[in-house]
């Protein structure tokens, strides 16, 4: 599944700063591609080959016994690595001297071990719609899911709320996309080789990405629609770009909006309501189109609502239900809890990350504070770990 959906809307609501009305599930379809080609790939030199290719390069040093005395090496050490050099294409001998070649002289520009891989086989991923290149997050076998058709239909099932709508295939695979790869600047953001040529597509399969698409309201009034995947916590821009262009896709998530029933949303948000036995509270709905409910302080704690979802949403089946609590002195303390959270969790934080969470926690929780702030309620609620780490953020890196 993709990311968590509670932080999928905070994302929208106090990143992006959008009123978000409604969360929709998809299954994008995606050509899984197995490709053939000649590619000249990279990976990082070993430090013998830099050395020597180096000496080449820079210092004139053209025979083994010349890099063998400079580098202070024995010469069937340096015979055997250019003998590896040789072969993969870096290094020739002309005249009686060893000399790189174009490849080898890319590699030392480049600080990049680059090597020419023929008949080169990789399954390469392209959305559907467009036959655009999927970028290198979504080839992480261990974060994202990609079920083939046979498997879409049990992940629809077991989907909950709100459940997976499976997007039509719009036509097969556009061949001319391959070629368009050699042409493609950002290579490694597209999980692309350094060069690619002639490839040959020996078998497509239709795949699925799931998506989450939150509707969102901005200031002027616009409908926008963001598309967030396994691949990371913030909307992927190359799919909410499709979700938004591309006429298949967007007629669906319209067709969704069409058919909200308020009534039916209401009703939704009462029930929500009564089986947390807070019957007596009344539900807003927002002018942009999704629900507020302000609860009690008694209606969160252990075995109840926990603090973390103070400003944040519930996801119901035809709309989403912002959660807001008046009481802050208990906001106060939900704030301390997520700040705490963040700064113990995560490695790296630095002072600037710190300042840009605690502005988002701090309008999700509708209250006024910054880090100093923050640090001296810690101070006064007696978190004294929290207190010293804020402190610790808040003097900087030490010079």
């Amino acid at each position: 599944m993709p990311y968590p959906k509670e932080r999928i809307l905070e994302d929208a609501a106090f990143s992006r700063e959008l009123a978000p009305t409604r969360l929709l599930a998809l299954l994008l379809p995606v050509w899984q591609v197995e490709v053939r080609a000649t590619v000249t790939d990279g990976r990082p030199y070993e430090l013998i080959e830099r050395y020597i290719e180096r000496g080449i390069a820079e210092g004139a040093l053209g025979t083994k016994e010349e890099l063998a005395a400079f580098l202070a090496l024995d010469e069937p050490i340096v015979d055997r690595a250019l003998r590896f050099l040789h072969a993969v294409g870096h290094v020739v001998e002309r005249e009686g001297r060893l000399t790189l070649t174009e490849l080898g002289r890319r590699s030392q520009r480049d600080d990049r071990y680059y090597f020419v891989k023929r008949e080169d086989r990789r399954k390469l991923y392209f959305d559907a719609f467009a036959s655009r290149p999927l970028t290198r997050s979504y080839y992480d076998a261990g974060a994202v899911t990609l079920p083939p058709a046979d498997e879409v239909m049990s992940l629809v099932a077991d989907s909950g709320q709100p459940p997976f709508q499976m997007l039509c295939n719009p036509g097969g695979f556009r061949r001319e996309a391959l070629r368009e790869l050699a042409n493609h600047t950002d290579r490694e953001r597209y999980n692309l080789p350094v060069r690619i040529e002639q490839p040959e597509s020996l078998q497509e399969d239709l795949v699925y990405l799931p998506l989450y698409v939150v509707r969102a309201v901005d200031r002027r009034g616009a409908v926008r629609y963001l598309a967030y995947s396994q691949a990371g916590a913030e909307a992927d821009p190359e799919f909410t770009e499709l979700c938004e262009k591309t006429p298949g896709i967007r007629e669906v998530l319209d067709i969704a909006d069409l058919a909200v029933d308020p009534e039916r949303q209401e009703s939704q948000v009462t029930e929500w309501c009564r089986r947390r036995g807070f019957e007596q509270v009344e539900p807003v709905r927002l002018d942009e189109g999704g629900w507020q409910v302000t609860l009690p302080a008694e209606a969160f704690g252990p075995k109840r609502i926990p603090h973390y979802r103070i400003g944040s949403f519930a996801v119901l089946s035809t709309c989403l239900l912002r959660i807001r609590c008046e009481d802050k002195e208990l906001r106060e303390r939900a704030l301390l809890e997520r700040v705490g959270s963040y700064v113990t969790r995560r490695s790296g934080v630095t002072a600037a990350d710190l300042d840009g969470r605690v502005d988002r926690v701090a309008r999700q929780l509708e209250l006024t504070a910054d880090v100093p702030e923050v640090r001296r309620m810690a101070a006064d609620a007696g978190e004294t770990k929290l207190a010293g780490r804020l402190d610790e953020l808040l003097a900087g890196p030490v010079e």
